[in-house]
């Protein structure tokens, strides 16, 4: 059986409970965070931390003070996953957290998205954060998942491009890259953050910025960056194909990343 951390604690998994009557499980009221850990290694762990805080604070949750670098290392190295490719997922609620890792699949370095029929609302409290009330992010994977392809796109309440149901999402144009800015609603992905640092490394240009549909749809290239997939080209937009993919930049922007 698998051992997690619990409350700082390794435990097997199915001694990590927590109480049906605690109001923030009711009410979905957690954050999680979702890293990639390569021989022991996690990419953007500083990041990870920043981003757990900042939504930790914003839904008011008091986590126990906690070694989480410390933690993450007690649980590979106590399910033997020193040597793998590992997701690694901390979930916080209440006072309480939990931590837990598997081996994580490769994943395909090319994928096909459609828009979604939902809007991301870049006014919500949550927007911005990686809360656990992720329903409506499952409900849009289902949406895509109905239409034969991999992700969607999220709109936001005025039309501009947001962000996909998992990912983040660039667009290249005549060799620059864009991404929708944080107040079109989008998570502040660590990955995202990671692409934009390495592309500029070999002296890209990069801009954070409001990407509309039409943008989206008159682009070069298309990808989208999470942890678990890294950067994965876009081959088509709904019954757009796209003519290169992965193209020049993505493969130039994916090895950079990767380096």
């Amino acid at each position: 059986m698998n051992k997690v951390i619990f409350n700082g604690e390794l435990v097997d998994e199915d001694a990590a409970q927590v109480s049906f009557r605690n109001k923030d499980v009711q009410l979905g009221l957690s954050v999680f965070e979702t890293m990639l850990a390569n021989h022991g290694e996690i990419k953007g762990f500083d990041l990870h931390m920043v981003r757990l805080q900042a939504g930790l604070e914003r839904l008011g949750i008091n986590m126990m003070e906690a070694d989480l670098a410390g933690d993450v290392k007690t649980l590979l190295a106590a399910n033997d996953l020193n040597d793998e490719r590992v997701k690694v997922r901390i979930t916080a609620i209440c006072d309480l957290y939990m931590i837990e890792a598997d081996v994580a699949p490769l994943r395909s370095e090319v994928s096909a998205v459609v828009l979604s029929e939902f809007i991301r609302n870049e006014r919500s409290p949550v927007a911005g954060i990686k809360c656990g009330s992720y329903a409506e992010n499952i409900m849009a994977l289902h949406e895509a998942k109905q239409a034969g392809v991999d992700e969607v796109i999220f709109l936001n309440s005025v039309g501009d491009v947001a962000e996909c149901a998992t990912a983040n999402l660039f667009i290249v144009k005549d060799g620059e890259l864009f991404t929708p800015d944080l107040e079109s609603g989008c998570l502040p992905g660590v990955t995202r953050e990671l692409v934009m640092r390495a592309a500029r490394r070999v002296a890209m240009n990069v801009s954070e910025d409001t990407v509309s549909l039409a943008d989206l749809l008159d682009a070069d290239e298309v990808f989208l960056t999470n942890t678990q997939i890294g950067v994965q080209a876009v081959s088509s937009i709904g019954d757009l194909e796209l003519n290169e993919c992965p193209g020049a930049v993505t493969k130039m922007v994916r090895a950079a990343y990767l380096a």
